[in-house]
Parts: C-alpha cells; structure tokens; sequence
C-alpha cells in the first residue's frame, strides 16, 4: 500500500472519510531530515496495514500545515476523527512512532494525553548487603570486646 498524498482540494474528503487511527506526515522537499525519514514512513505503512498513512507538503498546502500546528519538519501527526492524539517533530525512529500506534487505545493514554512508565520491580540487592555487612561488623566488634 502507497502512502496517500493530502492537499488542500482532497483534505476534507480524506479526514471525513477516515474511521479510525490514521498518520499524517509532514513534509518539505527542501528538508534533508524529511528525506532521512521517507524509509521510516515506508516501514510504517508497511507494517500497519489497517492504518493509512498520509502525507503532506508543507509547501504546497501551508493551510494544512497551519491547521495542525506545524512549526517545523519533518512533523508526524498519529489522529482519529479530526483530532491528533500524538505527535512527533523531528527525526523519529520507527521504534518510537510504532510504540504510540501499538499502545494508541491503552486507557491511561486515552485518559492523560501520556503514556504510562512502565512499573519496575524494586531490587533490595544493594540494601541487604549493606545492612549485611553492618550486622556482620556490629557481632564482630560485639565478640571482640
């Protein structure tokens, strides 16, 4: 599947058509950082069939770029209906653009706007050596004496 080209003439009929999570990325002809992200893009489309990817130039259609806030490129836009959920500007690894698209309808996100970190067991390792060594040295000194 190709990446779809948005412009000012198809905008509406490409954002009231779309019912679920959809990309839009931004970009210029002249940005040496979009070109670094095109395979990026590639990836993404190819790896989420169920989810059109777009693209626009920034150049040719300000008014979109204007309409979304972008203030610089390359841009990424993850949305559903006419409202952006996530976005990326800058150079952003598929990893990172992937993760949000895995993790879009996870509740804490859908409620805060932010990922939640994920918990971390506690390790005691390093406090029961010390209080080790303490209980080990206060006998020792306890028996010496």
């Amino acid at each position: 599947m190709n990446i779809k080209k948005i412009n000012n003439e198809n905008f509406e009929s490409v954002v009231s058509s779309e019912k679920g999570v959809f990309v839009i990325k931004f970009y210029s002809d002249t940005c040496g950082p979009c070109k670094t992200m095109a395979p990026v893009f590639e990836a993404l489309n190819n790896n989420n069939p169920d989810i059109n990817v777009y693209e626009v130039n920034t150049m040719e259609s300000p008014e979109i770029a204007d309409q979304f806030g972008v203030r610089g490129v390359p841009y990424t836009a993850i949305c559903e209906n006419r409202d952006v959920l996530y976005d990326f500007t800058g150079l952003t690894p598929l990893g990172k653009i992937q993760y949000v698209i895995n993790n879009i309808n996870d509740s804490h996100f859908r409620l805060t706007g932010e990922f939640k970190a994920p918990e971390t067991k506690k390790s005691y390792f390093y406090e029961v050596i010390v209080i080790s060594l303490v209980v080990v040295f206060s006998l020792a000194i306890f028996f010496a004496g």
